[in-house]
């Protein structure tokens, strides 16, 4: 059997036992990704709507937050070609928007299997970051409206890691991505990731779920600049979940 088609449907089965195992841990209620304590009773919670369990979603919608104009591979030509990245080079692309209040906020693109060599030789992260090389990484290039030069994201996987952990920036304001494997209903780590957590100065700020229907939480107290970065953060992670679910 083909090596790379029977890595894409174990994939599948992972995600699928990880759906049934919430679902029984929870009895008739759906599991969902452990959160951080400090974000019990103190965040809002936001249901991710026309998000596709194992399809490459066109849109999606949680909160105000409505992201649009998907699509695998980079059809704006702008991105990565500010730090001299090209499409060809890049593994696996994709790219939206991300609209609030009827307008777009945020272009985004991204691409999996980054050389971050390149990436830090062409100071794609103005060279004061450093991020472990893997053969697991994800980097975007988020455009705010408004804003002159992109914020960025990072991420990689280490040899001792089981998922992908990094940055997003816009040069002043660092979030840190961490990944859970927990279930609220459990102790237990899943396989697959069940969700990611977001920190600024090592205090969680928001968490996205990236099993079932996803979730999104904001902490109460962040600002709402704060809040556009962690939607726009959120849905490339969203979207990056479906491209390993899916193997393409």
């Amino acid at each position: 059997m083909n090596r790379s088609f029977t890595k894409k449907w174990f994939r599948i089965a992972g995600w699928l036992l990880l759906l049934l195992a919430g679902l029984s841990l929870g009895g008739c209620k759906v599991a969902h990704m452990a959160l951080p304590q400090d974000m019990h009773g103190k965040s809002s919670e936001m249901t991710v709507e026309g998000r596709s369990l194992l399809l490459f979603s066109k849109s999606m919608q949680f909160g105000p937050y409505h992201v649009t104009d998907v699509h695998r591979g980079w059809t704006r030509g702008k991105g990565f070609s500010i730090v001299g990245y090209s499409a060809s080079e890049a593994e696996q692309k994709y790219e939206f928007s991300v609209n609030e209040s009827g307008r777009t906020t945020w272009e985004v693109q991204c691409t999996t299997g980054a050389d971050m060599s390149k990436l830090k030789m062409k100071g794609f992260l103005g060279g004061s970051l450093t991020i472990e090389s893997s053969s697991s990484q994800l980097a975007c290039s988020l455009k705010k409206e408004g804003s002159e030069k992109p914020s960025k994201l990072v991420m990689s996987q280490s040899a001792k890691d089981t998922a992908l952990k990094g940055i997003m920036t816009d040069g002043a304001t660092q979030i840190d991505i961490s990944v859970t494997h927990k279930l609220d209903t459990s102790s237990f780590k899943m396989s697959e990731p069940t969700g990611y957590v977001f920190s600024i100065k090592g205090r969680p700020v928001g968490a996205v779920e990236v099993i079932n229907k996803g979730t999104v939480w904001f902490n109460n107290s962040v600002k709402p600049e704060t809040r556009s970065a962690l939607a726009a953060t959120s849905a490339v992670l969203l979207l990056y979940q479906d491209i390993t679910k899916t193997g393409k």
